[in-house]
């Protein structure tokens, strides 16, 4: 059975090689047509040419207009197969380019048919969550320390969904070209030291975070959107990693730069993939076999984010498995 998303490339190599059929019979019937009209006017020049008695002893194929007809003859035969043949070629070209632009369309719809189903989930496991924890609290009379526990799990379900809107909407501006920066002098190495807080508070999959983080580094920057960067590359180790694992997170300055280093110790990416990780809605795996959750516009922020920082992304294997990802932004001296 044919897969929905075939079918369109299916009816676009229909049309291609009906209009290429057409083009070749037609082609035929000129290049037939001109040998006809050839034959037929050699035959009747040369019964004109035998009727005169000044030529009974000489054959017409040799005399001047017998040539002179046949170059004219030659010239267009190579006129109609070259053009014949430029044809099929331009036809050729053109084929490539719009499969191509077809395929990425088709590609993009399809990763956006994936990106709201997930998205769905995304917003609707977080909402149950703090839901659940409100009832609890209304219908039972808990201890303190419960109470502080739930209320802490609950804040944490409101900053991923604060975390997902923000992906969304910078995602929306980066494709409107209209997102603005509003640069300040950041400190990144106090910004980390928040998020350790914050995810060393909330660690569900008992995975050992190692922070290296060298103090007073500033760097000239918008602190939302370098903020995202940190918290989409954070949640993403989290999000491939299995439970006990370590996340290693260095922040050292080297120069007039900064290095940002996240290492974790998941499955990695397959090198057919790396280059495809930083597009709109892409996400690694077969969408029918994948576990991990996620919406598919994290690292593509963080490509873009990087790059209108004038900054850098490197992506290379961990060993023995995972990923490490780098980032080099400048800093202020």
């Amino acid at each position: 059975m044919i897969k929905s998303q075939s079918r369109p490339l299916l009816f676009l190599y229909i049309i291609f090689a009906y209009v290429i059929a057409f083009s070749l019979w037609w082609a035929y019937l000129l290049y037939c047509k001109n040998e006809l009209s050839f034959k037929e006017m050699i035959e009747l020049k040369s019964l004109s040419y035998q009727t005169n008695s000044a030529n009974k002893n000489k054959s017409y194929f040799l005399s001047d207009d017998y040539l002179s007809i046949q170059n004219k003859y030659e010239r267009q035969k190579k006129m109609i197969m070259s053009e014949g043949v430029f044809f099929i070629g331009i036809l050729m070209v053109g084929f490539i380019f719009v499969r191509r632009s077809f395929k990425k369309e088709l590609t993009l719809a399809n990763r956006q048919k994936n990106f709201l189903l997930s998205i769905t989930h995304e917003l609707k496991s977080p909402l149950a969550s703090i839901k659940l924890v409100m009832q609890t609290l209304l219908k039972r009379n808990l201890p303190e320390e419960s109470k502080t526990k739930f209320v802490n799990n609950s804040l944490f379900d409101i900053e991923r969904l604060e975390s997902l809107v923000d992906n969304i909407l910078i995602a929306t501006k980066f494709e409107n070209d209209n997102y603005g920066f509003i640069k300040e002098e950041v400190d990144i190495s106090y910004m980390l030291h928040l998020l350790k807080n914050k995810y060393e508070m909330n660690n569900k999959k008992n995975i050992h975070f190692n922070f290296q983080i060298e103090n007073d580094i500033y760097i000239n920057a918008d602190k939302t959107g370098l903020t995202s960067v940190f918290v989409n590359l954070i949640d993403n180790a989290i999000k491939y990693s299995e439970e006990n694992t370590s996340i290693n997170i260095t922040l050292r300055k080297e120069d007039d730069k900064c290095k940002f280093i996240i290492e974790d110790e998941g499955a990695g990416i397959p090198n057919d993939e790396k280059e495809k990780i930083f597009d709109k809605f892409y996400r690694i795996g077969n969408e029918e076999t994948r576990k991990a959750k996620g919406t598919g516009l994290g690292l593509y922020i963080v490509n873009n984010i990087i790059k209108y920082h004038e900054g850098t992304i490197e992506l290379k294997n961990n060993t023995p498995q995972g990923t490490i990802f780098t980032i080099i932004l400048n800093t202020i001296n």
